[in-house]
């Protein structure tokens, strides 16, 4: 919803058509400060971090000697698709890089792709040799060798719109030689007293993992501390960056959007002194909370077919193998 949407209800709930009464920039503050309470009770705003992404920027490693004027880049295809939209298998990124007085002078990515981790620049020249490139990349959280804390102030964010922090962390993920594992999450007193033994000489893998601290101020540790560079994907709940103007994006969704106006109109009428209005307010927010997340959530059986998962979903194939001789286990 537009900031104005959310002004015009807030002001409908406390008769200020003419805004005779509540400041315009106090029930901004109001509505923003009702955006976050709503994102915090709800975690509707839950993103997940990528894992790869597109070439943002390229740079001259090694200037090499004796190129032309027209020496050739080509970038290597994605090599860590990542399978979410719009490119689930990655998309190819072109650039060129310039050469002058015969020494590589600079980069130029022409299109980014996306479903990077470490991409490759090979220079094509008839005369030239010796020049290498480097690539930036979009955002992609990674454990950094010998780092066992993450503060979610680290964690980057940037590429959500609209996003301002990390409140909590529902998972964390490693990817490790192509293979995605979910770490074991344990209480930091558990994890002090029985995990992190050797304070840096034992480096591998990280197998286990903590938060400590709550909120934006918290962390998260990995254990063992991290050998190499790898990469890990959170699962976030996240808070909103405040609205300023109708420009500004709104990542509260869809039905919980609709009741950001009752908390902020709560917070109006206790500026105004009007406590039992304030508290009528705070009352429907409380239950108009509840209904949204309900109608939102729905019930699922995990497996409807019980244990036997091949025969329940998918009898149909299982039945054709069998006519063709074929064992189904």
């Amino acid at each position: 919803m537009e900031l104005f949407g959310y002004l015009q209800q807030t002001q409908r709930f406390l008769r200020e058509a003419k805004q005779e009464f509540a400041n315009w920039e106090d029930l901004i503050e109001y509505i923003n400060r009702a955006r976050r309470e709503v994102a915090a009770r709800t975690q509707c705003v839950r993103r997940l971090t990528p894992i790869s992404g597109a070439i943002v920027s390229g740079s001259v490693v090694a200037a090499g000697s004796l190129y032309s004027s027209s020496p050739t880049l080509t970038i290597s295809t994605p090599d860590f698709p990542s399978g979410k939209l719009p490119y689930p298998n990655g998309n190819q990124a072109t650039g060129a890089v310039l050469s002058f007085g015969g020494s590589l002078s600079q980069v130029d990515i022409t299109y980014g792709g996306d479903g990077y981790f470490q991409p490759v620049g090979t220079i094509t020249d008839a005369t030239g040799s010796g020049g290498s490139v480097a690539f930036s990349l979009t955002g992609i959280n990674q454990l950094a060798q010998g780092q066992e804390q993450y503060p979610f102030s680290d964690i980057d964010v940037s590429m959500f719109p609209g996003v301002d922090s990390v409140l909590a962390i529902q998972s964390v993920a490693v990817i490790y030689a192509n293979y995605r594992y979910a770490l074991p999450m344990y209480s930091f007193s558990v994890y002090q007293a029985k995990i992190r033994q050797y304070p840096f000489s034992y480096q591998y893998v990280p197998a286990f993992c903590s938060q400590y601290g709550q909120g934006v101020d918290g962390s998260f540790f990995a254990y063992p501390i991290p050998s190499q560079t790898y990469q890990w994907e959170f699962d976030l709940y996240c808070l909103p960056q405040d609205l300023a103007d109708n420009q500004s994006v709104d990542v509260i969704p869809q039905p919980w959007a609709d009741i950001v106006p009752y908390y902020a109109a709560h917070l109006a009428f206790l500026e105004l002194g009007n406590l039992n209005a304030g508290n009528f307010f705070l009352d429907l927010f409380d239950k108009m909370l509840l209904r949204k997340s309900q109608y939102a959530r729905v019930s699922r059986a995990v497996n409807p077919y019980g244990r036997y998962v091949w025969w329940g979903i998918i009898p149909a194939i299982a039945e054709f193998l069998l006519h063709q001789g074929i064992a189904v286990l």
